[in-house]
């Protein structure tokens, strides 16, 4: 099968017309009906977009003798690595703060006192180091569970 047989059949494969796949590769229509009737090739960059959008080996795309594609995984990208480690930072930076700030009230003389006189949340200096730490860790989960599902 030659390369323009395979940009044909993988485009219609998933159901997209030119213009869509022309403006997925930041290129015009004209330009895949002359790559698909073998009138010109596409560039190496462009080659290597159709293997990430149609996920093929580019050696799929341009040798003749590989009639099955064969499917790559796009390396993981370094931005979702950022955001896992930002994550987790964020959530230890949290489950840390809670444990000193927990310790500390503990450890308080005047905490109990505080417990037995009050039947109700106080907002005060006590609870808004709470809810900073609380929101830390939901912060921090969040961007963990997005960035697990990003790979």
């Amino acid at each position: 099968m030659t390369l323009s047989e395979k940009l044909y059949n993988l485009r219609r494969k998933q159901g997209l017309s030119q213009e869509t796949l022309a403006e997925k590769l930041n290129c015009s229509r004209q330009a895949i009906s002359k790559w698909e009737n073998g009138k010109t090739t596409p560039d190496a960059e462009t080659l290597e977009k159709y293997g990430i959008l149609f996920n093929v080996s580019i050696d799929y795309l341009l040798k003749q003798d590989i009639e099955e594609h064969t499917s790559v995984q796009p390396a993981p990208k370094k931005e979702s690595n950022k955001l896992l480690g930002l994550g987790l930072t964020i959530s230890l930076l949290g489950f840390l703060s809670l444990i000193v700030f927990s310790a500390i009230l503990v450890f308080s003389p005047e905490t109990s006192d505080k417990i037995a006189q009050s039947s109700i949340i106080i907002i005060d200096g006590t609870f808004v180091v709470l809810f900073i730490s609380v929101l830390f860790i939901v912060l921090g989960a969040v961007i963990l569970i997005k960035s697990l599902k990003q790979k």
